[in-house]
């Protein structure tokens, strides 16, 4: 008999073998003060490296962002910036929204993310642009 939870694990582990080749660090972020404040570094999750994939451009029917307030574009279509999938397997949490992923000069934002119940769920990134340095 097949053992599906050992195989699934195996082709996931094996998939992170392959194509996550990208350092990474995540950067857990938490809102400002107030709504006026930008949102700061959370104390309360440590940051850690990774590896992962990062993707460009990734397709807008994917997934389409949230809908825009601007009534002037909500017909329209708005796609991410980049994708980050990853094994998580050993990850000490999963990020959450708005969290920052490092990548050499590029910081990103997550934006949104998709699991399939697997141990490679894809965060959904645009352009960090609040960020200085």
């Amino acid at each position: 008999m097949i053992d599906w939870q050992a195989a699934r694990a195996f082709t996931e582990e094996a998939c992170a073998e392959i194509f996550d080749y990208t350092p990474c660090l995540l950067q857990p972020r938490k809102a400002g003060l107030t709504a006026n404040h930008a949102s700061i570094d959370d104390p309360d999750r440590a940051g850690f490296a990774f590896v992962g994939t990062i993707d460009l451009e990734p397709p807008s029917d994917r997934m389409p962002r949230h809908q825009s307030s601007d009534p002037g574009i909500r017909n329209g279509t708005v796609s991410y910036d980049a994708v980050l999938t990853a094994h998580v397997g050993e990850w000490p949490y999963r990020p959450k929204r708005n969290d920052y992923v490092i990548s050499g000069a590029d910081t990103w934002k997550i934006a949104a993310n998709e699991e399939d119940g697997s141990s490679r769920p894809a965060w959904y990134l645009t352009r960090a642009r609040d960020v200085v340095g």
